[in-house]
């Protein structure tokens, strides 16, 4: 079907999947809505690629759909920061104290992630020269291009890692992905409004997060390819819903 390649044509461009080799010093969680993405923090702590873990997250428009997905998992947290929400996870799931994890519980979008995650290093006075970013996967080219801005001078190379990428299958009452395991995560308008609503984030442009506009990254060429499955997608789902 024409319109899932569109859409997959555009989630494979956000999610911006690289190549994770050898070790790291941080890998850093932004605020996300996935558990299954605390999980993969955990992980990369325990086979030791990377040395230290960050959880980055205050109140925002995660916060709820957070909630909702640990309340499935059956997880019952207190309504607080999604950087709380998930220390209360890590607890319960895995034992882990607080004091495993940099936190940062303040920060409600991606500039400020990354503005507070480095004060946060540099208070702890580490100086990372690998970094993993974790974040949704259609937030995740933003959240490195947004760190890459803020962390500017700093010698920090970082790098995206996307354990799952939510291609799509079918657009029903709900969104069905190819990996079964990702069905239910994203309410469908929540979903769609990520989706839509990050392209023109990204442009550099007077409306867009780019140096002509708000100046929140540096610029981020998006392939033709792209524009034009936006453009087509925006027919049926027009773009002034979701921004």
């Amino acid at each position: 079907m024409e319109e899932i390649k569109h859409w997959n044509t555009i989630i494979d461009f956000l999610a911006s999947r690289e190549t994770v080799n050898g070790t790291y010093d941080l890998a850093i969680l932004a605020g996300n809505s996935l558990p299954y993405l605390a999980d993969e923090l955990i992980r990369l702590k325990k086979q030791n690629i990377t040395a230290s873990v960050m959880l980055v997250g205050g109140v925002g428009h995660a916060t709820h759909f957070l909630r909702e997905n640990l309340k499935k998992i059956g997880i019952t947290v207190s309504n607080k920061s999604e950087a709380e929400m998930y220390l209360e996870y890590f607890e319960e799931k895995f034992k882990l104290p607080k004091d495993s994890f940099l936190i940062e519980m303040e920060s409600t979008n991606s500039g400020a992630n990354a503005a507070n995650a480095l004060k946060v290093v540099k208070q702890a006075e580490l100086n990372p020269e690998k970094v993993l970013l974790l974040q949704d996967p259609i937030l995740q080219r933003r959240i490195k291009a947004a760190f890459e801005k803020e962390w500017a001078g700093t010698g920090t190379k970082f790098t995206n890692n996307v354990p799952r990428i939510p291609y799509i299958k079918a657009i029903q009452n709900s969104i069905i992905f190819e990996d079964d395991r990702l069905n239910g995560l994203w309410h469908k308008e929540y979903f769609i409004s990520l989706v839509l609503g990050e392209i023109p984030r990204l442009r550099n442009d007077k409306n867009g997060y780019g140096p002509l506009g708000k100046s929140y990254i540096d610029v981020i060429e998006i392939p033709d390819e792209v524009e034009q499955a936006y453009e087509q997608l925006c027919i049926n789902y027009p773009n002034d819903r979701y921004l």
